[in-house]
């Protein structure tokens, strides 16, 4: 693929996958506190949980699924699509097989699932019941369903992913609306959501055939070797993954096994919040996914470095607007969107943004070295992060509550992200650690305190009365940090192909 092609699709691809985003946030936005509204406090948490426990048996993946897209962004480079093909047939197999046995799990863990985390008597009919429909939905559906979106994700036609799930995304959400006024209840909510997932694989499907050159599956084509080798790879991908499900599942489990449901609720309103931003920042990391596959392959190690340092500052400069801004407006955000009983998700929404910050260049390292032979590594320092941040928040829970599960997630964050990731990315790619202090984190977070300045100014002599006077407020610190960040910490080089490109746009217009 030529420079500018490659420009041109991931650019292409990058917009679609913040349009679908932003889109997402804003039925988001308003779906949450409905639902909130329609089916009670006690009910949403049960809701939360619910996803909590459903998430992990996603876990029977096994890591396939960043196989699949591996595979097949090589295949566009080196030609094996007999290859290819045998590969994704195998995997195929192996989740059919892998979400038949999760569902039978599931069931038998159905029968215990009331006792075992002191759901209310009366809820547990409709806590088994949610439970069964969306196992059905992340197991028989997600996990060999799975596999065509990996396909096209490989592919690169990530932008036809995201009208995919821009449509599912609208139809769940009518389907929701009507759902609860109707008078279904939480058992609705489930089934809706999950026949609108069950749409949205079945275009996947359909667009994986018709846009993979020569893509053929069948069960002549599964080959017992190719499971073992496809684990060698994978099976690292999953540890990984588990990590990502710890920080972002079990503190729900927490909250539950150690306080009880109603804050189950109140804490996923601050976990969501940190989800959204978190998704937001890789949304571009996504993207880069595929690419760092055909980098490698092109042995282009200068343009790894700068996926690791300047796409790392630029990915971490939308990540501090977000969190920057909640710092000065989460109170605002909580009472006024989701009410005052949420208050209490405050201080952990604080530290849950902080770790998110942190966080970013981590992201864009992490997919690198997974993608570049040194997935073993990312995947024990997976498997140190459960220990750290399981450790750390039972302990600090008992002192702090939900505000010691937040700080649980951050030391994490900084102990096996900040320190560990970040160092053994660039010692193999050959710039100094500190290069992500002084070309990452200092360019990003120095505006940042004018950001904060002007929004405490703002907050101080007008005092914020409904969440649009909320975003209004803020958006005089967001143009601040954007002039700031384009004097002070792009350099000249991008500057000038911003501008290039500008002038080019003018003269063919």
């Amino acid at each position: 693929m030529s420079d500018n092609k490659r420009v041109r699709v991931t650019t292409i691809n990058a917009l679609t996958n913040y349009f679908r985003f932003f889109l997402t946030i804003i039925i988001s936005f308003w779906l949450i506190p409905f639902i909130i509204r329609s089916l009670g406090q006690d009910l949403y948490g049960l809701w939360s949980l619910t996803f909590s426990i459903i998430g992990f048996f996603s876990l029977l993946d096994f890591g396939f699924g960043l196989g699949v897209v591996k595979w097949t962004g090589e295949s566009r480079i080196n030609g094996k699509l007999d290859y290819r093909n045998s590969m994704l047939s195998t995997v195929l197999f192996v989740y059919i097989i892998l979400a038949l046995a999760g569902m039978a799990i599931l069931i038998i863990f159905s029968f215990f699932y009331g006792k075992l985390f002191s759901i209310p008597e009366e809820l547990i009919p409709v806590a088994v019941t949610i439970l069964i429909i969306l196992g059905v939905r992340s197991l028989l559906i997600q996990i060999p369903m799975s596999l065509f979106k990996g396909v096209l994700f490989g592919e690169q036609r990530i932008y036809l992913i995201n009208i995919i799930q821009i449509l599912s995304n609208v139809v769940y959400a009518v389907s929701a609306y009507f759902a609860l006024t109707g008078g279904l209840g939480v058992v609705g909510l489930a089934s809706v959501n999950c026949l609108a997932f069950f749409a949205e694989n079945i275009l996947y499907l359909i667009f994986a055939f018709r846009k993979t050159e020569k893509l053929s599956l069948s069960l002549k084509k599964v080959k017992r070797s190719f499971i073992k080798e496809a684990l060698s790879f994978s099976i690292y991908s999953f540890i990984t993954t588990v990590a990502g499900l710890v920080l972002f599942q079990t503190d729900t489990l927490i909250v539950q096994l150690t306080l009880n449901l109603e804050l189950v609720g109140v804490y996923a309103v601050a976990l969501k919040i940190n989800e959204y931003s978190f998704l937001l920042s890789k949304q571009l990391v996504n993207v880069l996914t595929p690419l760092i596959s055909e980098l490698k392959e092109n042995k282009e190690d200068d343009s790894i470095r700068y996926l690791l340092l300047d796409i790392s500052k630029y990915v971490a400069a939308t990540g501090a607007l977000i969190t920057l801004t909640i710092y000065v407006f989460s109170k605002e955000l909580l009472y006024f969107w989701v009410g005052e009983a949420f208050l209490q998700a405050n201080v952990p929404l604080l530290i849950l943004m902080t770790s998110f910050l942190l966080t970013i260049p981590e992201l864009i390292a992490s997919s690198v070295l997974t993608m570049t032979g040194e997935h073993t590594f990312t995947a024990k320092i997976s498997v140190i992060s459960i220990f750290v941040n399981l450790g750390a928040s039972l302990i600090l829970v008992r002192f702090f509550k939900l505000t010691g599960i937040a700080l649980g997630t951050l030391i994490s964050i900084v102990i096996n992200n900040v320190i560990f990731t970040l160092r053994k990315a660039a010692k193999i790619y050959s710039f100094p650690y500190h290069h992500y202090i002084t070309r990452v984190f200092l360019p990003v977070l120095l505006p940042g305190i004018f950001l904060v300045a002007a929004g405490y100014l703002l907050k101080y002599f007008f005092p914020v009365s409904g969440l649009w006077d909320m975003i209004i407020k803020a958006i005089p610190g967001v143009i601040v940090y954007l002039i700031l960040f384009w004097f002070f910490s792009i350099d000249k080089s991008m500057k000038q192909k911003v501008r290039d490109r500008i002038a080019h746009r003018r003269t063919r217009s």
